[in-house]
């Protein structure tokens, strides 16, 4: 599902002032990623969660308008992507889509309701490593 007009517009006015705060407030995050075609560095803020599924920390990234985002795109595009969260810089690793209701199995009860709540299909899903 693509974003509907009204918040991509509503996104570039809020986004600017969303990146001095998301890398500090969790559980807000900035993703750098990379332009697939134009190679061009992008700072991005966003909702993340970490997961422990198995042995090994994940990141579940949301993806509330679908993996069609240029920053969902960029991100599976290069399968490592880095993220700042709560002042601290992560690799995220071995990016996959994932159906949100695999992620939220993982999840504690709060963001679990939430993403089920929001009606959520997919998120983006890779290995947590400090950077």
């Amino acid at each position: 599902m693509p974003a509907p007009d009204l918040v991509v517009k509503a996104g570039k006015i809020v986004n600017p002032w969303m990146l001095r705060i998301a890398g500090q407030i969790s559980p807000w995050v900035v993703l750098h990623h990379v332009g697939r075609k134009s190679g061009k560095e992008y700072s991005t803020p966003l909702v993340a969660f970490a997961a422990r599924p198995e042995q090994q920390i994940v990141a579940v990234l949301p993806l509330p308008w679908g993996s069609g985002t240029d920053w969902a795109r960029n991100t599976m595009s290069a399968g490592t992507v880095r993220l700042t969260r709560t002042g601290k810089d992560f690799l995220v690793k071995d990016v996959r889509l994932v159906p949100a209701y695999e992620a939220v199995g993982w999840l504690g009860s709060v963001p679990s309701k939430l993403l089920s709540a929001v009606g959520i299909e997919d998120c983006l899903v890779g290995t947590l490593h400090p950077a």
